[in-house]
């Protein structure tokens, strides 16, 4: 499949931060205020994505820092970075890696790198959650797991895990009459959010796909079409409970193995700041991010349900990363 124009994405990017913009107070607190902190970035007008969360850890960060004012803009992903290069915010919130488009508009808005922390990681399966990437089959079919270089190899065109192609059940070594049956592939349209991850998380950033993939717009029609298909293979978020999942690289999407960081396809929150070369960040926001990112924080990210705790050991980095 044709590499996607970065044009397009480009034009994408702009309208969607462009309108954002255009949403924002009309006079915004003066960037740096002693004590305010303006946050911008996933979210929805009208429907709460990630802002119970977020309120939660703004209302105890308050109790130690009775003098922080918190702004928050949470009108999509689009409009996070965007909103710290035009100096309107101080943080961008991403239930994603910020994207190519993305990191190279704001290193020609700021003239430097965003900085970045993991604040949490995706559900399992609940909704407009950042659910973890999910591989299914047919019931019928025996394939009992798949590892990452797999998933390149039935993917992939590059290859960048895999040294070759994948395009029957005998290449991943099932026998008997599967074994010379193509692999039916079914998944969400290459520029939905859950196939850009993919790219990232499995295929290593590379976006060519190999060979026809049937692009399917919703998750029940995903889990519909390969339930019919005996040689179907899903990529999806929703629980299929009519299909049989597959473990990646020996784990299976539950809340611990995200927690522990050994399901490979798990999805990870973000808050980025303005942080220059040789720079710390500014002091009232660390303290905010550091509180994030602490055993307090991630007890929150427990209690408030939805998102899962970072494991131990990404939590440890991140503070570190601060200092």
């Amino acid at each position: 499949m044709p590499r996607r124009l970065l044009p397009i994405r480009l034009a994408v990017f702009i309208t969607l931060a462009s309108s954002a913009l255009a949403q924002s107070p009309s006079t915004p607190p003066t960037a740096g205020a002693e004590g305010t902190i303006r946050i911008w970035g996933h979210g929805h007008r009208g429907q709460d994505y990630i802002l119970t969360l977020l309120r939660a850890w703004q209302s105890a960060f308050i109790q130690s820092h009775p003098g922080t004012r918190f702004v928050d803009e949470l009108t999509g992903n689009a409009s996070g970075l965007a909103g710290m290069y035009t100096n309107v915010a101080d943080l961008a919130l991403l239930d994603r890696e910020a994207s190519f488009i993305e990191v190279d508009a704001y290193q020609q808005g700021a003239g430097y790198d965003p900085f970045r922390i993991p604040v949490a990681m995706g559900a399992v399966s609940t909704p407009h959650h950042a659910p973890a990437i999910k591989i299914f089959v047919n019931k019928s079919n025996p394939l009992t797991g798949l590892t990452m270089a797999q998933l390149d190899g039935i993917f992939d065109a590059d290859h960048r895990r895999a040294d070759h192609s994948i395009r029957t059940w005998g290449d991943l070594g099932l026998t008997g009459p599967i074994a010379s049956h193509q692999i039916h592939v079914y998944t969400y349209p290459i520029q939905s959010a859950e196939i850009q991850f993919f790219e990232r998380a499995a295929l290593k950033g590379s976006q060519k796909f190999g060979w026809g993939l049937h692009l399917i717009p919703t998750a029940a029609q995903i889990a519909a079409a390969t339930a019919r298909d005996p040689d179907g293979l899903a990529l999806t978020v929703a629980p299929e409970p009519a299909l049989k999942p597959l473990p990646i690289d020996g784990a299976l999407p539950t809340a611990a193995a995200i927690q522990d960081g050994s399901y490979p396809l798990a999805r990870t929150i973000y808050l980025y700041a303005n942080r220059k070369p040789k720079s710390a960040v500014p002091p009232n926001v660390a303290a905010f991010l550091d509180f994030i990112v602490s055993p307090e924080g991630q007890a929150i990210v427990a209690r408030t349900g939805g998102y899962l705790p970072l494991p131990p050991d990404a939590a440890a980095k991140a503070r570190e990363a601060l200092q």
